[in-house]
């Protein structure tokens, strides 16, 4: 049986992945329409996400036959790739929260929280200068521990036990 409104998170959940995955230009590799597939893409997306790749990926912007290439200021790419970050991330929430996390896709719930802190939280460093960094170091702190209450709440039955059994 479907609950009500169960397609419209379905829905939601996949096009935050499809708006991902062309942000990240990789909406070829992308298993359309396939829930349980999801958090496997996800995955494969985050990594992608870390600044230092989109750094490269919005490095020197094309230039059109007639124009000089200026490059870009530092602290203006610096500002778009954390823009960007915070919306991809924002997006990946989103493919999560659409998701009915069940006990064998915790595997995967876990992996997507030990990339979150190696791509993302780790690779961003804060700056009074640069708020903005403060502000998706946040977000990815508050993805992490959204994503930890997920994993107590579907842990597989497999994962708990008693000290006492072993005795």
């Amino acid at each position: 049986m479907r609950v009500p409104g169960h397609e419209t998170r379905q829905l939601r959940g996949q096009l935050s992945l499809l708006v991902m995955a062309r942000l990240l230009n990789q909406q070829e590799s992308l298993p359309l329409w396939q829930e349980k597939a999801q958090l496997s893409s996800l995955c494969q997306l985050l990594g992608l996400m870390r600044p230092s790749s989109l750094r490269r990926y919005l490095g020197p912007e094309t230039v059109l036959p007639g124009q000089e290439q200026q490059p870009k200021p530092s602290a203006q790419l610096d500002h778009k790739v954390c823009y960007l970050c915070h919306s991809l991330l924002t997006l990946a929430g989103v493919v999560v929260s659409c998701q009915d996390i069940t006990p064998d896709q915790w595997g995967e719930l876990q992996l997507l929280c030990v990339q979150l802190d190696r791509h993302i939280n780790t690779h961003i460093r804060e700056s009074p200068q640069a708020m903005y960094r403060t502000t998706l170091k946040d977000l990815a702190a508050q993805t992490h521990i959204r994503w930890q209450e997920l994993l107590a709440h579907c842990q597989p039955q497999a994962q708990y036990f008693s000290l006492w059994e072993d005795v």
